[in-house]
Order: structure tokens, then C-alpha cells, then sequence
């Protein structure tokens, strides 16, 4: 009996491992991401806790004042820092949710292309078969008619 072989078969390896590979990096940079989204929600509470100290400077220890103005920028200035990193790591993730829907689409394509193919591979199969048992009913009838 023959055996479907699809030509492409390497091709198709190739691109499930592009896949896979493009499926590795997205996880990663969504991991990171939440690392900045879990950064800057730190970040906020000592912004916070900032304000806190230097409202309580201004109505108990007007001395410490400077101190607690630095304080507070310093920690707006990380804030925003953090913010830009966060933003700048969203452009990267959907990059590589981008290259993770172009690569599933040529596996798919693929694929699909392989199933067209052994579909088509195994009808011209049973047309064969279906050939060689119409001769042979036709042989058959031949020799008991004569």
C-alpha cells in the first residue's frame, strides 16, 4: 500500500519550531512586563508614602522639609522612570505577540496545506483501487461470459 509523503515536511518542522520559539519569547516578555507593572505599583506606594511624610513634615518638623521635597522628587522622578520602562516594555511584548501571530499563521498554513495534500493523495489512491477492481470485474464477467 503506498504512504502519503509530504514534501514540505521539513518546512513544516521549521516553522513549528519558529512557533514554538516566538511562544517562549512572548512569555518572557509578558513576564517582564508584569515585573514593570509590579515595579511601578511599588514605586506608587513610596511616591505615596512620600507625600505622606512630607505632609506630616509641613505640620510637625517644617525643619525636615528640604529632606522630605527631594525625597518626594526623587521618588516622582522613579515613578516616571519606571512608567517609561513599563510603556517602553509594552511596545516589546506586542512585537512579539505580532511575530508569535505571523509564525502560528505559517505553521497553520502549512498544515493546512499538508491536509490538502493527503486528502488529494489518498482519492487519487482509492480511484486506483477503484480502477484496478472495475478491471477486474470487468475480467471477471469477460471470462464467465465466454
Amino acid at each position: 500500500m503506498a504512504r502519503f509523503r509530504f514534501r514540505l515536511e521539513a518546512s513544516l518542522r521549521l516553522a513549528e519550531q519558529v512557533l514554538e520559539t516566538a511562544q517562549r519569547k512572548l512569555a518572557l516578555e509578558v513576564q517582564q512586563w508584569q515585573r514593570c507593572v509590579l515595579a511601578c505599583e511599588l514605586q506608587e506606594q513610596r511616591l505615596e508614602e512620600a507625600f505622606e511624610g512630607y505632609r506630616e513634615a509641613c505640620w510637625e518638623k517644617p525643619g525636615e522639609l528640604a529632606g522630605w521635597q527631594i525625597y518626594v522628587r526623587e521618588q516622582r522622578n522613579r515613578l516616571q522612570q519606571c512608567q517609561i520602562e513599563r510603556t517602553e516594555q509594552e511596545k516589546v511584548m506586542e512585537e512579539a505577540r505580532q511575530s508569535l501571530l505571523e509564525a502560528h499563521r505559517e505553521t497553520e498554513k502549512f498544515k493546512r496545506l499538508k491536509e490538502k495534500q493527503e486528502k488529494a493523495f489518498w482519492m487519487a489512491e482509492l480511484q486506483k483501487e477503484q480502477k484496478l477492481l472495475d478491471e477486474t470485474g470487468q475480467v471477471l464477467y469477460w471470462r464467465q461470459r465466454n
